[in-house]
């Protein structure tokens, strides 16, 4: 028997699109956990959101942060729910939904709907 496909989030897919036009930056743990170290880092630079962080645990592990006006998320939190992010609207607008969601209803995904039930947060 073949493999059964997994079936792919329109939201999450979505939300992919949009944190590709989010500053990343890359860091190493050290002596810290990985939120912890998230955190230095984010003060001692003074980021402003949004940004992605991906911080390396060890040579096979990688844990990726987004850092928001709400505070710091999983990536995957923020590429689900990215309609929950002011800062990441902005984003949207500027470049355009027709731009960053092009294709995506083709997909066959049930949430795509669910989605489109939710507006973007403003402050």
């Amino acid at each position: 028997m073949s493999k059964k496909r997994k079936r792919i989030s329109r939201r999450r897919l979505a939300g992919q699109r949009v944190l590709a036009h989010v500053p990343t930056f890359n860091l190493e743990t050290g002596s810290h956990k990985p939120v912890t170290a998230a955190r230095r880092f984010i003060a001692e630079e003074l980021l402003v959101p949004p940004a992605i962080l991906n911080v390396r645990r060890n040579e096979h592990t990688t844990d990726r942060f987004f850092w928001g006006e709400k505070g710091l998320f999983s990536a995957q939190y923020a590429e689900e729910n990215h309609f929950l992010f002011p800062s990441l609207r902005t984003i949207v607008d500027r470049i355009g939904e027709e731009v960053l969601f092009e294709g995506i209803e083709a997909l066959a995904a049930d949430d795509w709907e669910e989605m489109e039930e939710y507006e973007y947060a403003f402050v």
